[in-house]
């Protein structure tokens, strides 16, 4: 064969050399470990996103909740102030739920009288001493949406009649009010078109006279008042707000109030993930203007000053993260103070403060 033959013979093909495998390899590799890096990555951020947004939304109902509740504090008609309501309950003022006197009422978490038959002082274990205990406040008004107009109302028989029928079975607290007193009492009657305001054991803790006039004595000898067809009765209500851990271990804001029926109380989670809630009060101690002249702790303020001079509060919520998202714990600012939990938590605090719009009127 000749050398020209020779050449147009086709070459001898080669494969990959072991070098270039392991390099090829070694960049796929790099190339996976980089898409990997970016799918964790968006993850996080995702997780971090969602957590955040709810973190935010619970915020958003918390504030709105009790903003809205705070602001009606102390509403029992046209005549809501204390000096022109009438509480005639038994043990009024003893027990939280029948506290009508006062309207919003508050419990510093840090004051060692704190009521702690009454509501729980969770605490946290990875955040720091330094962190005030929770507070509680309570609001009593009247449910303005569950309102009947008196038709008249007969003294001696303690009875009022109203226009129409109500929904309120015996023993449910009532108010009745037109624009000069008010009056709570305690229903114990079971007829539907009028409520029964008399003494007795029918009901507990029942009323301690049947004369709904100021002042109130609890004896025969209460001062009497007639309630015209200008007035209207409504239910009571009475909230009271603070934090405990709910059934999966998360702190939350829970909600305690007056049933129907009596002065037992129902308790309701409201949202997750608020861990502590510290409330201040503003006082208006000239009692001139309505507006506040100082911020006070709930164990500075005098049974005086809850009744008539308490014009604002400011509500201040610490909400936490459902999970652990970051990766080292997370220092944040709460009431003036640093606080560095040993947690990974991601922490906010939201802040609002609400007029009370039935104080200086």
């Amino acid at each position: 064969m000749n050398n020209q033959n020779r050449s147009s013979l086709p070459s001898k093909q080669a494969g990959f050399s072991i070098v270039e495998l392991m390099i090829a390899m070694v960049l796929g590799l790099v190339l996976m470990g980089g898409v990997i890096q970016v799918f964790i990555s968006s993850k996080q951020s995702y997780n971090l996103n969602e957590e955040m947004a709810w973190i935010q939304e619970n915020a958003q109902f918390s504030v709105g909740f009790l903003a809205e509740d705070l602001r009606m504090a102390g509403y029992f008609g046209c005549a809501s102030r204390a000096s022109s309501t009438a509480n005639v309950l038994n043990d009024d003022g003893d027990d939280w739920v029948t506290g009508f006197d006062k309207g919003l009422y508050g419990y510093d978490g840090d004051d060692p009288v704190f009521p702690t038959d009454d509501f729980p002082l969770p605490s946290t274990a990875t955040l720091p001493n330094s962190m005030p205990e929770t507070d509680v406040f309570t609001v009593h008004r009247a449910d303005i949406d569950n309102s009947f107009q008196v038709e008249d109302h007969v003294v001696n028989s303690a009875v009022i009649n109203i226009q129409g029928t109500h929904p309120f079975p015996k023993g449910t607290v009532v108010v009745v009010s037109d624009c000069h007193h008010s009056a709570i009492f305690q229903l114990t009657g079971n007829q539907t078109n009028k409520l029964n305001h008399n003494t007795g054991n029918s009901a507990s803790p029942g009323n301690c006279t049947k004369k709904l006039g100021l002042p109130v004595t609890c004896s025969q000898h209460s001062a009497a008042y007639t309630y015209k067809d200008d007035a209207f009765v409504m239910r009571a209500i009475a909230n009271a707000y603070y934090i405990d851990t709910a059934s999966n271990g998360v702190p939350a804001l829970f909600q305690r109030r007056l049933n129907l029926g009596g002065v037992s109380t129902l308790t309701e989670e409201l949202v997750q993930g608020v861990e502590n809630m510290q409330v201040q009060y503003g006082v208006d101690t000239s009692g001139d203007d309505s507006i506040p002249d100082r911020y006070l702790d709930a164990d500075e303020v005098s049974d005086t000053q809850w009744e008539d001079n308490v014009v604002t509060a400011r509500v201040s919520l610490l909400l936490r993260s459902l999970t652990e998202l970051a990766s080292e714990p997370q220092p944040f600012v709460f009431m003036g103070a640093t606080h560095t939990p040993t947690d990974n938590y991601v922490r906010r605090v939201y802040s609002v403060t609400i007029k009370l719009r039935n104080r200086g009127v």
